[in-house]
């Protein structure tokens, strides 16, 4: 999908420099705006920060949501092609698709979270699962806040890392370029397979997150899981159900605490299980469905190679 007829190897790298500065320039934006009202209001808080946990949760979603918006304008001003080829192979997102992916995940994320439960009473019997309940109003507001950007963040991570990074890292295979010698094209067809744009993906992924030991790992299975299923269904849309579900359901259980700062988090040998049944799962089920729907997973041949040049017409038959 990155590689249309209008790639060079320049842009790719334009790109990235065009949607960093740009997510960075649009977060900024709204640090300076939030800041001015805590100033108009007095409030005191810490820079990028309201003072209050539910606050805090919400700028930092809305931080993550700033990915979205970037990257689709790096994909239309600089690669000019549209922002909808991010989503899918169609052009758009599979709306239908996604309901379908949506109700696996629900199942796929009940029953690693109802597993891990299990789990962490019989291997460690005695400690609390959870902690002191922070309140019915703190909890409800979280809800709140939870319902209506958490969506947007999962969505705006996958459009970022699963379909603009593995898009532009797979645009510079081509398995038809002949190449001078056999390494060459070997090193061509290599780029143009899914390894790399998988492997590039899930560790970006990984080490955007703030997390050591098993929660490392843990989120490495969830990016590398994903990226796979990207390639594999040909768009987002599995991609975003799994990370939206998943994460409502962390973020609601955290808000039973009212506790969202999960930096430094090391996880456990039984979160990390949970999350290998609950992507492996998913996969096998989504793809199982992929064929027996027969989603579309590639492009149109019209559309995924460039358009022949007209040729001019024969010169008319001369009489004599």
């Amino acid at each position: 999908m990155g590689r249309t007829e209008r790639h060079r190897w320049w842009k790719p790298p334009l790109a990235i420099g065009c949607a960093i500065p740009l997510s960075f320039g649009l977060g900024l934006f709204f640090v300076l705006v939030l800041e001015l009202v805590k100033a108009i209001r007095h409030i005191p808080a810490d820079v990028a920060e309201l003072g209050h946990p539910v606050a805090d949760l919400a700028v930092e979603l809305v931080l993550v949501i700033v990915l979205l918006p970037a990257v689709l304008i790096a994909v239309r001003v600089v690669q000019r092609r549209r922002a909808g080829t991010l989503s899918s192979v169609e052009g758009r997102l599979r709306w239908r698709w996604l309901l379908r992916c949506t109700a696996v995940a629900v199942g796929c994320v009940v029953v690693s979270f109802g597993g891990l439960m299990a789990l962490l009473v019989i291997t460690e019997p005695g400690e609390p699962l959870f902690g002191e309940f922070a309140g019915m109003e703190t909890f409800l507001a979280a809800l709140a806040v939870i319902f209506l950007l958490v969506p947007f963040q999962a969505a705006a991570e996958e459009y970022a890392l699963r379909g603009f990074l593995m898009q532009l890292v797979g645009g510079y295979g081509d398995p038809t370029r002949p190449g001078r010698s056999a390494p060459g094209r070997l090193f061509h067809r290599f780029l143009a397979s899914p390894v790399p744009a998988i492997l590039v993906s899930g560790l970006i992924f990984t080490l955007l997150h703030d997390y050591y030991d098993w929660a490392l790992l843990d989120v490495a299975v969830f990016g590398l899981g994903v990226a796979w299923l990207t390639w594999y269904t040909g768009g987002l849309e599995a991609a975003i159900a799994l990370h939206v579900v998943h994460n409502l359901v962390a973020f609601v259980l955290a808000a039973y605490e009212g506790d969202f700062d999960s930096s430094g988090d090391t996880g456990s040998w039984q979160s990390l299980l949970a999350t290998i049944v609950e992507v492996s799962v998913f996969c096998l089920v989504v793809a199982w469905m992929r064929r027996k729907q027969a989603i579309r997973h590639t492009t149109p041949e019209a559309e995924a190679t460039p358009p022949a040049r007209p040729q001019s017409p024969p010169p008319s038959p001369q009489w004599s």
